[in-house]
């Protein structure tokens, strides 16, 4: 059903970006399943397989050899990765796997999303750049804060004054903190 589906969107000269949700647990539970549901997705003619963390348990050590075994079973086809937050790892998991070679970040800003939330783009987007890694889009990393902030406003919620890079909190330092 996954060759069909992907087979038929291409057919219809779609773009198709194919989510492999609960991938890393299925990884976890069934190897080879996990595995042959992104060939079937590929041999359909997808343009990228991403690789979702579904429950956001997965440790981001996991997360690298997982996509470096997918690299080598399944080559030459673009990769993704999508994680959620729920033991804190979103963001490190989407770091291992771009350092893994996945090309596709999906995440959200500020991490908001379903349970405790997504990989927060704002966080990825700033740490790749401290790397030198590129990415694609057009907001400067002197708008991240003010980004950050409208989307806070627009989602009816308060920013986060801990959130790294962005928030308040980030890179201040009170006198005698530390000696307490």
């Amino acid at each position: 059903m996954i060759y069909q589906s992907v087979n038929h969107l291409k057919e219809h000269n779609r773009e198709v970006i194919y989510d492999a949700e609960h991938f890393f647990d299925g990884h976890l539970s069934n190897t080879q399943y996990a595995l042959d549901t992104l060939a079937s997705a590929k041999k359909g003619g997808a343009d990228f397989l991403v690789l979702c963390d579904t429950n956001g348990g997965t440790d981001y050590r996991d997360i690298g050899r997982i996509v470096r075994q997918v690299r080598r079973e399944i080559p030459d086809i673009r990769l993704g990765i999508h994680a959620h937050n729920d033991t804190g790892y979103g963001v490190a998991n989407s770091i291992e796997a771009v350092y893994s070679q996945v090309e596709m970040v999906q995440g959200t800003i500020n991490g908001i999303g379903e349970r405790v939330g997504n990989a927060d783009l704002i966080t990825i987007i700033a740490n790749l750049s401290k790397k030198g890694f590129e990415t694609k889009g057009n907001i400067p990393l002197t708008k991240l804060t003010h980004l950050s902030k409208l989307i806070y406003e627009l989602a009816n919620l308060p920013p986060n004054r801990s959130q790294p890079y962005v928030g308040d909190n980030a890179f201040a330092h009170k006198g005698g903190i530390h000696v307490d």
